[in-house]
């Protein structure tokens, strides 16, 4: 398999209102890495990291994955959006519009199928996976891996900001009371975050919750039985009673696996056959 590979630079298409003083200079920045199967039209795998920032999927540590997809004659594009050379250093802010509109651009190029644009991320990255495809209609399928249902603050600061920025506004996040935080502080993560999430009827959980039911697409939720990080699987199931709700029309799965927080990095075969099935390559 040859696979070309193509490095870039994204720049925020729309003139925002940004404070110099509130957000870094680099807002509105996305770096990249386009990795070509074929030069003809194919569809595209958008690789989203989380909280470790970089660009994960465009690592070794990641490769096993991208072979897989590459192999199966898809285009894949890692995308970086905070924690690289040209965007913010913390996972604060980060513009929903840039990432996008990097997407949409490369989208564009003649080797790329831009109605068939597949959005994956684990953990962090699945939260942001979701709420970009409840954004933006022309996302033609969502992978999203031991997601959160809401919106989280800035890097965990639980009530300084959000993580995220859709047209200049921050997106709705959900804070931490002192209980909740106290559990975190002694590195009771799973604890601490189950409190936050307990009265998922409250004002701040709700105005938090993704709109999964405004995604355009077919969706693969991915959980963990053993998450360690966050009770994946609640709130999996919290966003399929959101579909069901408001009588989703489109296809969605949940697989729960048996095991850790990164339980899916030793089965890629869920991710594989949701792709085949909802965004196939035509040979």
């Amino acid at each position: 398999m040859k696979v070309a590979i193509l490095h870039g630079l994204g720049v925020l298409s729309l003139l925002l209102a940004f404070s110099c003083n509130s957000l870094s200079d680099k807002s509105g920045m996305v770096d990249y890495e386009l990795f070509l199967t074929a030069d003809e039209e194919r569809p595209i795998f958008v690789a989203l990291g989380g909280s470790e920032g970089g660009m994960v999927y465009a690592g070794k540590e990641t490769k096993n994955l991208r072979d897989s997809i590459l192999s199966r004659g898809y285009h894949f594009l890692a995308i970086g959006y905070f924690g690289t050379p040209n965007t913010p250093k913390e996972l604060e802010r980060i513009s929903l519009d840039a990432i996008y509109d990097t997407i949409s651009s490369i989208s564009q190029q003649p080797f790329i199928d831009q109605n068939q644009i597949a959005v994956f991320g684990g953990s962090r990255g699945g939260e942001l996976a979701l709420n970009i495809a409840s954004r933006y209609p022309d996302i033609a399928a969502v992978l999203a891996i031991v997601p959160s249902y809401v919106t989280l603050p800035a890097r965990f600061g639980w009530n300084e900001a959000s993580s995220w920025t859709f047209k200049g506004e921050e997106v709705p996040w959900v804070a931490a009371l002192d209980e909740a935080r106290a559990l975190m502080d002694d590195g009771d993560f799973y604890g601490g975050f189950s409190k936050v999430i307990e009265n998922h009827q409250s004002k701040t959980v709700m105005e938090a919750a993704i709109e999964v039911e405004k995604i355009n697409a077919p969706i693969l939720f991915v959980s963990s039985s053993e998450d360690e990080v966050w009770p994946s699987t609640l709130m999996v199931n919290r966003m399929i009673e959101r579909l069901e709700k408001n009588n989703f029309k489109h296809p969605y799965q949940h697989v729960e696996l048996e095991g850790s927080h990164a339980a899916f990095t030793k089965n890629y075969g869920v991710i594989l056959g949701f792709l085949n099935k909802h965004l196939p390559v035509d040979k």
